[in-house]
């Protein structure tokens, strides 16, 4: 039996409509794996903000090993060891070395979570832009090389596309909108975990950010 004009239409019409909501599936399965991309490169930034927080605050343990080193040199015999004509080298020395090492060490796993809250911070706000310029900056102050960038930081300022002289290229990283979605929808930041020094409870996500920035 032939289709009168009416059917054709109507099937035409049908086959239309079913090829617009097989897009629509294919563009929101799209945005989904988009959006759980950004969601995962946040929350690996965050948690390796906490890991660099964790261990820049933490001073149990190297005051147990100054401790230890302080019993150490007290046990020591007069220096026997001759490094150069002023004197003689003893234990005292090297517990002292190994003193300031220990506390560089703090120094730099704090400035990793300072250029790592300032990112994250603007990638919070959705402005990727800006959180590029802080990274070629800093690249610049520091007679070009680059700043420690988080795993998740990484991915999402298109920082392989990175150059120390000119910085990024246009229409790197995230697209502004995505990651605003992300951060709204998802209610980032989720993860960020400082304490109050003075009441040993963990602050606010953006007050713990805005503390850490202010003290460095």
């Amino acid at each position: 039996m032939l289709f009168g004009f009416g059917d054709a239409t109507a099937h035409m019409v049908s086959m239309l409509l079913i090829v617009l909501l097989v897009g629509l599936a294919a563009v929101k399965v799209s945005l989904h794996f988009q959006e759980e991309d950004v969601a995962r490169c946040l929350t690996l930034a965050e948690r390796d903000f906490n890991s660099l927080v964790s261990g820049g605050m933490s001073h149990g343990g190297r005051k147990e090993r100054v401790e230890e080193r302080r019993q150490w040199n007290e046990m020591d015999r007069p220096a026997t060891v001759q490094i150069n004509t002023a004197g003689f080298r003893s234990v005292a020395h090297d517990l002292v070395e190994w003193n300031e090492k220990d506390a560089n060490g703090k120094g730099t796993t704090m400035g990793k979570a300072s250029i790592t809250a300032f990112v994250l911070r603007e990638l919070y706000a959705g402005d990727v832009e800006a959180a590029q310029i802080k990274i070629f900056a800093d690249t610049r102050n520091n007679n070009g090389t680059a700043p420690y960038i988080a795993p998740g930081i990484y991915e999402l300022v298109g920082f392989r596309h990175f150059d120390p002289q000119h910085g990024f290229p246009p229409n790197v990283g995230v697209k502004r909108w995505l990651l605003q979605r992300v951060v709204r929808r998802r209610g980032f930041p989720l993860d960020i975990r400082m304490k109050n020094a003075d009441t040993n409870e963990f602050r606010k996500a953006e007050d713990a950010l805005n503390q850490l920035l202010q003290q460095n």
